[in-house]
Order: structure tokens, then C-alpha cells, then sequence
């Protein structure tokens, strides 16, 4: 058995496949996706209200998003899911999305270009 030990070499820092996306008129400010998020990436923004008077969920932390997918699985009225990144680009670049959907990891690349 030998006395030295091997360096620790860092993992390169793991690229998400999946995107999130958020239905921003479809959220009733339930709270299940912010409760239960293991990572405490969501919260509410309650500077924005949608049509029908509650405030959407948003992503607050989204660099600790692991695409665990649980907000997708617990959400009671399918307002947030997970996307495939190039489809969701695609999309997101084309303009066709449907009104007042976020995709926060998008939004902030876009905040960052100008």
C-alpha cells in the first residue's frame, strides 16, 4: 500500500440539459414548487401579478436549479415544467412562446446582453 495519495482533481462544473419554464398565467401562488424545492431555487415575485390576481412563481436562485424536476411533478396546475434547453432556445428565439412564460435561465443571459 503506498503512503501517497492521489491529487484531488475538480469535476468540471455539470451543464443542465433541461431548461426551466414557467406558465406564468397558469400559477395560482399555491406554494407547492417554492415549498418543496430541495434546492430553494424558486420564490415569488411580488412585483407582478398574472390575470387572475396571484403572483407568479419565479426563479430566484436558478444557477442551483439540478433539474431534480419535482416543481413539474407537484405542481397541481402544470405551470412549471422542464424543457429540453435546444427546443426551448429554439422557442425562446423564434418568439413563439405563449404571452407571460418565463424561462429564467433565458431572461437573465438576455438582461446580461444588454
Amino acid at each position: 500500500m503506498s503512503a501517497v495519495r492521489k491529487p484531488i482533481t475538480p469535476k468540471p462544473a455539470r451543464e443542465r440539459e433541461k431548461v426551466l419554464v414557467i406558465l406564468e398565467e397558469q400559477c395560482k401562488e399555491c406554494g407547492l414548487c417554492v415549498e418543496f424545492c430541495p434546492k430553494n431555487v424558486l420564490c415569488f415575485d411580488m412585483s407582478k401579478y398574472n390575470r387572475k390576481g396571484y403572483h407568479p412563481v419565479t426563479a430566484c436562485d436558478i444557477d442551483a436549479c439540478v433539474n431534480c424536476e419535482f416543481c413539474e411533478r407537484i405542481c397541481p396546475d402544470m405551470a412549471i415544467f422542464l424543457a429540453k434547453k435546444e427546443d426551448a432556445r429554439k422557442a425562446y428565439g423564434a418568439g413563439a412562446m405563449e404571452e407571460n412564460t418565463a424561462i429564467p435561465e433565458f431572461d437573465r443571459e438576455s438582461k446580461e446582453e444588454n
